[in-house]
């Protein structure tokens, strides 16, 4: 593994299940230990109910509010917040406001890349989110909180 350095706006982007994501550092950068990813999610914008299995996942919010549920908790974090959402926790997020949510995502060991690649290769649709999912070891085991409709709302941006 070798030094790296982005200059601001630097990194692979792609879309991913209705948002915009900037990948940093991945496997690759940093001889597998940690995925770093910029996102930003557009207003409306949910995950599924879903659990790592192999990895462990941080937040740090850049701009917005994020509503984090993880286990039985809920609560928002807003800009400068800091999330912890450890493997084998049902967790999801959204975006509830009206403007973009900014933010950092961390996840090690590294690998959440690949997963997130493989959905915008595949324009994914949420009946087959859930086999690509799994293949990366990622369980999806429900709609976004709140809602009874499809797993999560995607599409090109």
């Amino acid at each position: 593994m070798s030094a790296l350095h982005l200059p601001a706006g630097a990194g692979a982007t792609q879309p991913f299940l209705g948002t915009t994501m900037t990948v940093k550092a991945g496997g690759s950068e940093t001889g597998e230990a940690l995925t770093l990813i910029e996102q930003e999610c557009p207003p409306g914008f949910a995950t599924p109910w879903h659990v790592h299995q192999h990895d462990d996942e941080a937040f740090y919010v850049l701009s917005g509010t994020i509503q984090v549920y993880c286990g039985e908790e809920t609560w928002q974090a807003g800009a400068g917040a800091f999330v912890l959402l450890p493997r084998h926790v049902p967790h999801a997020f959204a975006n509830a406001q009206g403007s973009p949510l900014r933010l950092l995502q961390l996840t090690w060991p590294a690998g959440f890349e690949r997963f997130a690649a493989d959905v915008a290769a595949h324009d994914t649709d949420p009946g087959l989110l859930i086999e690509v999912a799994a293949r990366h070891g990622y369980r999806i085991i429900g709609p976004p909180p709140g809602t009874t409709s499809q797993p999560v709302r995607h599409g090109r941006n």
